[in-house]
């Protein structure tokens, strides 16, 4: 009697081992199966030496009375240094990228995040938005853009007409933008970007939507196709470095693929794209992604130091240009 109860005992346990055993290995072969190859080699950002300051900025817009907003991270020691212009993504998170200022202040750069949502905001995807107003909004905000960057250029803490901008998602279409129209911009680093709005919006759009599309949709839509970063980029001879997730679900990296084509039929300026394997949209600010964004800030702190001089002017140069200066901070006027 003992005996065929611990015999069935045994075959139980025996039984719920193999059951559990089985569950693993079903757990594994889920797990391996799902997981995506990630980008090997990667490398983290060294350490900068300098130290900073930092203070929220004021700076001109397309409108007389209105002015954009900035956050400006420099080194302490004064004198220029090379400039470095930050633009967030669609959805407007600009303190988000102070982190990323603040690497680059550390090694000897003064980065300047803007808010380019300050004066004008665009309904980019609204159904029944009127054209003209989206347009004349749309246009505005480069302008704002242009004028901010250019403000920085000349200011006190830059060396003089050079400067370079580091776009994402949305903001990567500005830095485009913003270079085709600028020559100070000598260095573009992109992160993400549309660049080819006929090819996205065959991507993203329904084709029924299209086809109940208002007039004033439709000419939006040919608007941004014609209009599309990737038919400007001749009129620029800015360096470029762009990024781009393989796996991006809301930006396709063929939209990196065809701007560097584009990029590499002018006649001058380097471009270079570095893709990550198993990596998605906005990895600069994922956390899951924390290798993929150091390794990135390595490269970009190498391209922008190659392509922006890196000597900075003494300070007594700064009083000769100061009252050229469009750009207040408020140490500025501690310092006044």
């Amino acid at each position: 009697m003992i005996r065929s109860v611990l015999s069935i005992i045994h075959r139980f346990f025996k039984v719920i081992r193999i059951r559990y055993l089985l569950l693993f290995i079903f757990t594994i072969l889920m797990v391996t199966s799902c997981a995506r190859p990630r980008t090997l080699n990667l490398a983290p950002a060294p350490i900068g030496s300098f130290d900073q300051q930092e203070s929220y900025v004021e700076l001109p817009s397309s409108i007389e009375n209105a002015s954009i907003t900035g956050y400006l991270v420099r080194p302490s020691k004064d004198g220029r240094y090379p400039c470095v212009v930050l633009l967030h993504g669609k959805g407007g998170w600009w303190r988000a990228y102070i982190r990323y200022a603040r690497k680059l202040a550390s090694h000897g750069f003064s980065s300047l995040v803007i808010n380019y949502y300050s004066v004008h905001q665009v309904d980019l995807e609204g159904l029944r938005t009127p054209f003209i107003r989206r347009k004349s909004n749309f246009e505005r905000q480069n302008e704002d853009i242009n004028r901010a960057v250019s403000a920085f250029a000349k200011s006190t803490h830059c060396i003089q007409n050079k400067v370079g901008l580091i776009g994402f998602s949305l903001g990567a279409d500005k830095a485009f933008r913003a270079a085709a129209s600028l020559p100070v911009v000598k260095a573009v680093v992109a992160y993400y970007g549309p660049y080819d709005y006929e090819a996205l919006i065959k991507k993203r759009i329904n084709a029924v939507i299209l086809a109940m599309a208002t007039k004033d949709l439709l000419r939006w839509k040919e608007y941004l196709e014609v209009h599309s970063p990737a038919n400007k980029i001749q009129n620029t001879k800015a360096s470029t470095l762009m990024f781009h997730g393989v796996t991006d679900r809301l930006i396709p990296v063929q939209q990196s693929f065809t701007m560097m084509r584009k990029l590499r039929a002018r006649e001058s300026g380097y471009a270079q794209l570095k893709l990550y394997e198993g990596t998605g949209h906005n990895f600069i600010l994922r956390r899951r992604t924390p290798r993929e964004r150091e390794d990135s800030i390595r490269l970009a702190l190498i391209f922008l130091k190659n392509h922006l001089s890196q000597a900075t002017e003494p300070p007594n140069a700064q009083g000769v240009r100061k009252k050229r200066a469009g750009l207040h901070s408020e140490s500025d006027k501690q310092d006044s």
